[in-house]
């Protein structure tokens, strides 16, 4: 085995001999190694600080190319197709169709059979009706109650009610009554 320096790179052996194919392909490789290296580009060496104010270097931003494309027009609306009826065509009944049917009927009975939700509002407002009257009942026995109360405990109450209703008087009282007549000729 012969090694190749990179020096006897363009040079056959110096001996003449062959190269066996692994030499071959160390050469190749070799090769290709050399080429790799020349092809990388070489970095700028790094910039130090600046000891002065005039050593500053100010550099413009590179300015980047807008590369425009244009592709092809793309629509992302499809247009939909419209069906056209014929006139030979009659409606479908399905199962979907049938249930949707039955629920509306079942909703439409709840809403409007002798007992539903209508007649129910009705019975509601006619409770509220009778209750606001059994209210006022109550207060007005409550007050009668007390009345009663009065008349059987209050003598002063008693004599007031004889003479209101009765029209019981006084022995040091007198009864005057006065004509219609009378009444109307004084002016």
């Amino acid at each position: 085995m012969e090694f190749v320096f990179e020096n006897n790179m363009n040079h056959n052996n110096s001996r003449g001999e062959d190269f066996t194919p692994s030499n071959r392909q160390d050469r190749a490789q070799d090769e290709l190694f050399a080429n790799a290296q020349t092809q990388i580009p070489k970095r700028k060496p790094r910039r130090s600080l600046p000891k002065d104010f005039n050593n500053i270097d100010f550099a413009e931003p590179a300015k980047r190319a807008r590369k425009r494309t244009t592709g092809p027009k793309v629509n992302y609306v499809k247009s939909v197709k419209k069906r056209k009826r014929t006139a030979g065509k009659s409606f479908e009944w399905s199962w979907s169709k049938l249930g949707w049917l039955f629920c509306g009927a079942l909703i439409l009975r709840i809403f409007f059979m002798e007992s539903g939700i209508l007649d129910y509002h009705s019975m509601n407002q006619t409770l509220d009706k009778k209750q606001e009257n059994l209210i006022s009942l109550r207060q007005e026995n409550a007050s009668i109650i007390q009345e009663i109360h009065k008349i059987k405990t209050s003598q002063a109450y008693q004599k007031k009610l004889a003479r209101d209703h009765l029209g019981v008087i006084a022995e040091e009282e007198y009864l005057v009554l006065f004509s219609k007549d009378s009444a109307t000729s004084s002016f």
